[in-house]
């Protein structure tokens, strides 16, 4: 037969049954049970309320010290949302944002691919080895416009790896002839050449080591030469310029008409 009781809390009177008396029942409900603990069981420092922003609705939300607590205890971090609905959907477009990714090459956004395990793979920055050779294709055009490129002595003589078009295997050339084809800005001729002036200093490749040469390696000479030797032919045989067609010369070089 129930009996009656008075509340710890609120001090009204309640009935139980004698069972529940002898098991310890001291509150008439579970609101008034959590009342009388929050007021006189936790510290004050425990019942100060601390202040957060929800992080998908924006809204203020406060909890208590000893509730935040026990939060960080178990996931380590603050509370972000102020109820479980912002919860829900805070943490889908959190997903939505760890499953996808940005390709680096071309610049789209994708879904993560998954592992053989069924793991995401969230490290991929690529969408395939296209996307992913035509990226360290283009760091490289980056770095070697900087200067930054590997260089290797073969036989005396600096071997640098040029940057290529896509599709195009990877070439290696020496390094004087790249930096004459730099200065002329166009390929060398197959008869031309490129020599060092100092010849036991085969490793330094600026223009004030380089001279560019036309014939063969050896018997060839240099351009510089060969061009004041160019004008004075020229200017002892003019009348053979118009029998060469070479009307254009008369343009760079001053020779008159007989």
């Amino acid at each position: 037969m129930p009996i009656q009781m008075t509340c710890e809390n609120c001090d009204q009177p309640f009935f139980c049954y004698p069972s529940e008396a002898e098991k310890g029942r001291r509150f008439c409900s579970l609101q008034c049970r959590s009342a009388y603990r929050f007021e006189r069981s936790l510290p004050a420092a425990s019942r100060t309320p601390v202040h957060f922003k929800c992080a998908e609705c924006g809204n203020p939300f406060k909890m208590m010290a000893s509730y935040v607590t026990a939060y960080k205890k178990k996931f380590g971090r603050d509370p972000l949302y102020c109820s479980a609905a912002c919860s829900g959907a805070g943490r889908r477009r959190s997903a939505e944002a760890t499953h996808t990714f940005t390709c680096l090459a071309c610049g789209k956004t994708q879904s993560i691919r998954r592992k053989p395990g069924g793991r995401l793979y969230r490290e991929q920055k690529f969408c395939g080895p296209v996307c992913k050779a035509q990226y360290k294709r283009m760091q490289f055009h980056e770095r070697f416009a900087d200067g930054e490129h590997s260089r290797r002595i073969r036989r005396g003589y600096v071997m640098i790896r040029v940057p290529t078009k896509a599709g195009e295997p990877r070439r290696e050339m020496l390094e004087h002839r790249y930096v004459m084809e730099q200065f002329l800005g166009r390929e060398l001729l197959p008869t031309e050449t490129v020599h060092h002036r100092r010849a036991w200093d085969k490793t330094t490749n600026t223009m004030e080591n380089l001279e560019l040469r036309t014939g063969n390696h050896g018997p060839g000479g240099t351009v510089e030469d060969l061009i004041p030797w160019c004008i004075e032919m020229l200017e002892l045989y003019p009348k053979f310029i118009d029998a060469a067609h070479f009307e254009r010369l008369r343009k760079v070089i001053d020779i008159p008409r007989e």
